[in-house]
């Protein structure tokens, strides 16, 4: 039998497991891999045993070099951040992006940081997930949030550890990627289905023209539900993007690099040049110097960081309960499709990449028009959905 040994090493942070074996062919003592775990280098060493039982020897490409340090989760992190770093600098990405990114990766690499990749695999991972959910699931009910929510928050932290997975394999410090075929959570049971019917839409922006943010307020939502814009597109939308003489209007989607040209709404139409007239005579008024052409920005031109305490304060004052500004794409789509436009319509009109995020979008559920109901009366033969009879049943 083939002689394989392990060797316990201690370390600062737990042990390591070091593999050698004796060459068959020259006599000499060999190494052959290191694990920080001991269940895994057994396996290893095992399996190395078989082999060499078979009279065959591992290749270079099955080994570590003995003075080759073993990568960790947070060395192939860092390869990530670089890939993130470089996709921000492409526009690739936006900044909120590129921080969220960051953000998520900071307690994964505070569990990690210093783990051996080879020490990781798939059924750690799945552990690490459900164990993150219940966590997350019970500090939102302990702050009397909704803990249906936990399983987007855990996706977004799987995400991240699939991300350092692909790029350890890229840059070859591991071999295969255990977490690629690692599913995400369920968020059925979280999926927004607010999407406001159009007497809401006008109870909203006659509550927001009442506000102090009133000079783009109104203007916002109206880029929202009229063009489903993200608040991302009309924080980032320029003067120089329309055209008022021509109605067009085009918007940049930074989060998936799509850009999009639509007839402007008369409402949104009548808000942006409501929006010029005021920012002209401010200008004019106090010596303005312009600075930017954002037209959701301040009075010099420059962008806003963010419309939230606006939104925020008009959703409290005014009792609109858990309603989201990013429902406002969820309006957009349900309403789109009420009106008669197909799914691909609507499809290319958001900016969507799939059909498949549009139809999340959209919420027909239960206010369907009574036309497929009434059809299917008059195939049977039945009386309509209103009562009256139908064509079948007369014949």
């Amino acid at each position: 039998m083939a002689t394989v040994t392990i060797a316990t090493r201690s370390l600062k942070k737990g042990k390591a497991y070091v593999i050698n074996f004796t060459n068959p062919d020259t006599g000499r003592k060999e190494y052959h891999k290191t694990y920080r775990r001991k269940d895994l280098a057994q396996e290893e060493a095992n399996r190395l045993r078989t082999l060499l039982d078979s009279g065959r020897l591992p290749t270079k490409e099955t080994r570590q070099p003995k003075q080759q340090a073993l990568p960790t989760f947070g060395q192939a992190a860092l390869l990530c951040q670089a890939e993130w770093d470089r996709k921000l600098g492409e526009g690739k990405i936006g900044e909120a992006s590129h921080a969220g990114y960051g953000y998520l990766m900071t307690p994964v690499l505070k569990k990690w940081k210093h783990t051996l990749l080879h020490d990781l695999d798939e059924d750690t991972i799945r552990d690490y997930r459900i164990r993150v959910a219940e966590q997350t699931k019970a500090k939102l009910l302990a702050r009397c949030e909704d803990g249906k929510n936990c399983n987007v928050l855990v996706n977004r932290r799987l995400f991240v550890i699939k991300q350092v997975f692909a790029q350890a394999v890229k840059h070859g410090l591991i071999e295969k990627d255990i977490a690629r075929d690692i599913p995400y959570l369920s968020e059925k049971a979280s999926e927004r289905k607010k999407a406001q019917q159009p007497l809401e839409i006008e109870k909203l922006l006659a509550a927001a023209r009442q506000r102090r943010a009133k000079h783009y307020l109104p203007l916002a939502i109206l880029l929202a539900v009229e063009h489903g814009c993200s608040t991302q597109e009309v924080l980032s939308l320029r003067w120089p993007d329309m055209d008022l003489s021509e109605n067009h209007i085009t918007f940049h989607r930074t989060k998936n690099g799509i850009t999009r040209t639509h007839r402007i709404m008369p409402r949104t139409r009548e808000a942006l040049v409501a929006r010029l007239e005021h920012v002209t005579r401010h200008r004019e008024k106090r010596g303005v110097k312009v600075k930017g052409d954002y037209v959701v920005g301040n009075m010099d031109g420059t962008p806003f960081k963010s419309i939230k305490t606006a939104w925020k304060g008009l959703c409290k004052d005014h009792d609109f309960n858990d309603l989201h500004f990013h429902d406002h794409r969820h309006t957009y789509c349900t309403n789109m499709l009420k009106a008669g436009c197909t799914l691909k319509e609507t499809n290319v009109m958001i900016g969507h990449k799939t059909l498949r995020m549009t139809d999340r979008y959209s919420h027909l559920e239960g206010v369907l028009e009574d036309g497929p109901q009434d059809r299917l009366a008059t195939r049977y033969g039945m009386t309509g959905t209103d009562g009256t009879p139908s064509e079948a049943a007369d014949t």
